[in-house]
């Protein structure tokens, strides 16, 4: 019995050493029956040759990494060493605060991503001008489809189809209004100036080709699609294109292309142009001189005839003044049809002569030497724009 008392105290003394040695502050608080644990279903597994991406673990919120980025406190990254470019916190800084440390990121990119963003790097991106934009080719594409008349359509009895714009009109809207055009200049003036200056350039020209051509191919497939027309002998009410008459839209306008950049290339390939030109603008003036000559001196002779009906010698001046004013006038009409006719060589030395009226080829002469005359550098621009044209051309109708 004494050894079994014995053998009892001495586990007795052996426990409450034990109890002494694992015993930290804290533990003499009440005890909480904790909830048996859920059983958690085992996540599903994503098939081997699939995309999935399994998610981020979601941290608890008072998790210091388990703060969204859109808080405006950075993630921190276990075991990161500090940045040495932070300095320490000052003295009357809140010590409560903790300081954070920068988000650190991988040195290198593997696998497939890597060599994607470095071909994305090396790919060079066109850079879009800012005296552009894609209203500009959107509000062309409207103002052009709007130009085709379909055969048996409301305007147009023939049989086939017929495309009407003129480049004086676009250049009107374009020049006056600026649509889809901005300039940063304190007049009309200069802000076209300021626009053809940045625009004519061949690598401008390259990059709006890159970025618009597609916007603009983009829009007339919207424009022919949306559009309506009226076809008086079929039916009353209006209706779409059919799959034929688009196809002849696209060849007319391929055709268009075509023979404008025939007459820009014509006009920037020819030597004596300027001079032409300088010809054409004296003999216009000339002539516009003599149309009002003619017309102070109709007036004059009308003021004398009611004046004074009995001074015949004033009537006679005044007469003789009238008949020299219109003698001018045909002088200078003749003339002005004389460099004309002179001016259009220029669109008739090439391969063949642009299917282009000759209102349309003097107009184009006319806008062309105002870009050029005053800057000769533009001429490479005007020929760039020119085979940016041919290959517009192509592109609308690739069978051409």
């Amino acid at each position: 019995m004494r050894k079994v008392l014995m053998v009892a105290i001495g586990a007795v003394v052996l426990a409450a050493a034990v109890l002494i040695l694992v015993w930290r502050p804290g533990d003499e608080q009440a005890l909480v029956d904790v909830p048996p644990a859920r059983t958690v279903a085992p996540e599903p597994q994503a098939p081997a040759d699939s995309r999935y991406v399994a998610p981020l673990p979601t941290l608890p919120s008072d998790s210091p990494f388990g703060r969204d980025l859109l808080d405006g406190e950075p993630l921190e990254t276990p075991g990161s060493p500090p940045d040495p470019s932070i300095a320490p916190p000052d003295e009357t800084d809140d010590p409560g605060v903790p300081e954070t440390q920068p988000e650190t990121r991988p040195d290198t990119l593997e696998g497939p991503l890597e060599d994607a963003l470095e071909d994305s790097l090396d790919e060079p991106q066109p850079t879009g001008p800012t005296n552009i934009s894609g209203a500009f080719f959107n509000d062309l594409a409207q103002r052009i489809v709007a130009g085709y008349h379909p055969p048996k359509s409301e305007f147009n009895p023939q049989a086939r189809g017929r495309l009407q714009f003129q480049f004086s009109a676009l250049n009107r809207r374009y020049g006056m209004d600026l649509v889809g055009l901005d300039h940063q200049s304190g007049s009309l003036v200069q802000g076209r100036e300021e626009i053809f200056r940045n625009l004519l350039q061949p690598e401008i020209l390259d990059n709006v080709w890159a970025l618009f051509v597609p916007v603009f191919e983009q829009s007339l497939d919207e424009a022919l699609r949306t559009a309506r027309w009226s076809f008086p002998a079929a039916s009353p009410e209006e209706r779409g294109l059919t799959i034929q008459e688009q196809q002849e839209f696209y060849r007319l306008l391929s055709g268009s292309a075509a023979a404008l950049a025939q007459a820009v290339q014509s006009y920037a390939d020819h030597q004596n142009a300027p001079a032409l030109m300088e010809r054409w603008f004296q003999a216009q003036t000339k002539a516009y001189a003599a149309h009002s000559r003619y017309q102070v001196a109709e007036t004059e002779l009308l003021t004398a005839q009611e004046e004074a009906p009995d001074d015949q010698v004033r009537i006679l001046a005044e007469r003789l003044e009238r008949d020299a004013a219109a003698q001018g006038i045909m002088q200078a009409i003749a003339a002005r049809e004389q460099a004309r006719r002179e001016l259009l060589e220029i669109f008739a030395a090439g391969r063949s002569r642009p299917d282009l009226s000759e209102s349309e080829l003097v107009y184009l002469a006319e806008w062309l030497y105002r870009r050029i005359h005053a800057h000769p550098e533009r001429i490479q621009a005007i020929r760039h724009m020119a085979d940016k044209l041919r290959e517009l051309s192509l592109r609308l109708n690739p069978g051409s």
